[in-house]
């Protein structure tokens, strides 16, 4: 069962409880009151009535006279005539329970032993001929034998309005059963509205649909509810984001590994079998001779920078202090002869935390990817300056090619390549900004790249300072 069905059960369930305890309670106040006041009237007519009959008798007793039942029938006869019939039946019964006199015919279902009382005046509440009335029962003692008599008053009256207010309480209770129930459905319907859209979100997000978001825009629980469930929802796309870059690279990396190895060996197979079976010329030897060595020295360096980059994987190292306007320089100087390009340094004095080898790696990588670059005046520039933050930022700069926006963000992973054949070409791996960013990543830094094509391209990192 839907919640909004269970709340509108729930409130109608407690409303009709509470109402029929409340109008019950009432009904049954007002009733029981009206009979209190009833009985107290009509108690004081029959205690009149019977001192009144028991003084005629008395005196008649006093002047001699005999008391006899036609004595006794006018004496009522005449009080009845005086108090112009007040009470509705009047009945005298002798000590044999023989009625002596009545304003009726005949009492159906009448049983004076019923409310007989002989200490006090008594009454009881009987339904007879289908009215409803209150009987009042007592006695006197006349020659030494009791005479009874009984008033009935008709009370049919309230019990006719106790119905009657039964009847309408009944009638408004439904009227306002249903408003309340047309209400707390409209209501409900509202409440939990934003609760079906967050189940409809959530199973087109179960489906695949992770751009899906909830629009609530509320303050209470469920407005709260609605914003940690877009977050929640923002989570879940970020990580299946990451999870699909994480595939998609393992399958770049796997293949592009692959290629990597398939192409030198290869080339190296086919130079060896053919100078393992073919005599060859002095010149056509020294040519397979030089590739077959190339080849396994670009090998040779792939699977140095490969063991690099699976040992740096959360390993800890020792940070020590390093002069690096120095170390720049003198990185610099060396891959100025083997790279084959002018570098230009400009660097301002610093010291800095980190690991000289490492950096030395990252330094090397970052010169030689600028060398690729082909920059136009066959020149790169590596600058050094201080910043206010604390840091030491490093920037290689040159003048080439320049990168594509959409392959900005994906250079550094493994075996990326824009231009496959041009690299390889170069000797290039792909690999080379991957490893500088793991070593930079222990330094607790990133590479930064912002580039235009054919304009150039600048890469820089920040190094934390030793503190004086």
């Amino acid at each position: 069962m839907k919640i909004w069905k269970k709340f509108v059960l729930f409130s109608i369930s407690i409303i009709a409880i509470v109402l029929s305890c409340s109008r019950y309670y009432t009904v049954k106040n007002n009733f029981l009151h009206s009979i209190e006041n009833v009985r107290q009237q009509n108690e004081s007519k029959h205690v009149l009535e019977k001192y009144t009959l028991e003084n005629n008798i008395v005196k008649t007793i006093q002047e001699g006279e005999e008391v006899t039942n036609t004595k006794i029938e006018e004496y009522i006869k005449n009080l009845y005539t005086y108090m112009e019939n007040d009470s509705e039946i009047t009945a005298v019964y002798d000590e044999e329970y023989k009625q002596i006199y009545s304003n009726v015919s005949k009492i159906e279902g009448l049983d004076v032993k019923e409310i007989l009382n002989q200490e006090d005046v008594n009454y009881i509440i009987k339904k007879i001929n289908s009215k409803n009335y209150m009987l009042f029962c007592s006695y006197w003692n006349v020659d030494s034998n009791a005479i009874y008599i009984v008033n009935m008053y008709d009370i049919t009256e309230i019990y006719e309005e106790r119905d009657r207010q039964i009847y309408e309480t009944l009638i408004s209770d439904i009227v306002i059963l249903i408003i309340s129930a047309v209400t707390i459905f409209i209501f409900s319907i509202y409440l939990t509205k934003p609760i079906s859209k967050l189940n409809k979100i959530s199973k087109k997000i179960a489906k695949g649909n992770f751009e899906e978001r909830v629009n609530i825009k509320s303050k209470d629980e469920i407005g709260e509810l609605a914003n940690s469930f877009n977050v929640m929802a923002d989570e879940v796309e970020s990580k299946i984001y990451e999870l699909k870059k994480q595939v998609k690279q393992k399958n770049d990396f796997i293949t592009g590994f692959s290629h990597e190895l398939k192409t030198p060996m290869t080339a190296i197979m086919g130079y060896s079998d053919m100078l393992r079976l073919k005599k060859c010329d002095e010149d056509v030897t020294r040519k397979a001779l030089n590739y077959i060595y190339s080849e396994t020295k670009r090998l040779s360096n792939l699977s140095h920078k490969l063991m690099l980059l699976m040992s740096l994987t959360d390993e800890k190292i020792e940070l020590k202090n390093i002069e690096i306007d120095k170390f720049i320089k003198k990185v610099s100087a060396k891959e100025e002869m083997s790279q084959n390009i002018k570098i230009e340094v400009k660097t301002e004095r610093g010291k800095v935390l980190g690991d000289t080898e490492l950096l030395e790696c990252v330094l090397k990588n970052l010169i030689e990817n600028a060398r690729k670059a082909e920059p136009k005046d066959n020149k790169v520039m590596i600058i050094g300056e201080n910043l206010e933050n604390g840091k030491y930022r490093i920037s290689v700069i040159d003048k080439g090619k320049g990168i594509p926006k959409e392959h900005i963000d994906r250079v550094i992973e493994e075996f990326y390549m824009i231009d496959k054949s041009r690299s390889r070409n170069s000797g290039g791996s792909g690999i080379g900004l991957s490893l500088s960013q793991k070593i930079l990543s222990l330094h607790c830094s990133k590479i930064n790249i912002e580039s235009s094509v054919n304009i150039g391209t600048t890469v820089y990192f920040d190094l934390k300072q030793e503190e004086n």
